[in-house]
């Protein structure tokens, strides 16, 4: 499902960046103009800027898509009136909510793996440049979030929602069972 990286392969995955970004056996010349791998940084930087604008737009859809999934899902379910079909058409959406949440989480893995490697390579990239604005804004906000409470915001941690509503689907779930098999 949801992979997780510990402190060992986020260190591992640093370190083989940092060893082949570069390829050290060619002579870059400096022409006056800026060098070829500041083009390739910034293209980096637009890259991971990108994937930033999708992973939020993809929790924007599936947030969407699992109102109205739930809405409808509630609004065709009475408790009351539960029979043997339509408890199997229930679950059956059910499932299907719980498929999509769990999607949801794996894409979010996906994501947030994909932006760390991008961001380890800025870092790389950024040893050989005057400035490193994204390593500072990285050190700025660890020491943040060390300093500030966590989790006030349900936003910042974007799988509680998908949690929230996976957890909510199955919740139904049992709940309609119960039901159906208490009548």
């Amino acid at each position: 499902m949801v992979k997780k990286l510990n402190l060992e392969s986020i260190n591992l995955v640093r370190e083989r960046i940092n060893a082949k970004l570069f390829n050290y056996s060619l002579e870059v010349k400096h022409t006056g103009e800026t060098p070829f791998f500041f083009e390739q940084y910034k293209m980096l930087v637009d890259s991971t800027q990108k994937i930033e604008e999708r992973r939020r737009d993809s929790n924007t859809i599936f947030i969407t898509v699992n109102s109205i999934f739930f809405t409808v899902l509630t609004q065709v379910t009475h408790f009351s009136e539960i029979k043997f079909d339509n408890l199997l058409i229930v679950n059956l959406l059910l499932a299907i909510g719980v498929i999509i949440c769990w999607n949801w989480l794996s894409l979010i893995s996906s994501y947030k793996i994909f932006n760390y490697v991008n961001y380890a390579m800025i870092d790389s990239f950024e040893n050989r440049l005057p400035v490193c604005l994204f390593s500072l804004r990285t050190d700025i906000i660890a020491e943040l979030e060390e300093v500030a409470e966590k989790g006030n915001v349900l936003l910042e941690k974007e799988t509680l929602i998908p949690k929230l509503f996976l957890s909510i689907y199955l919740i139904y779930m049992v709940v309609i069972s119960l039901i159906f098999c208490l009548s």
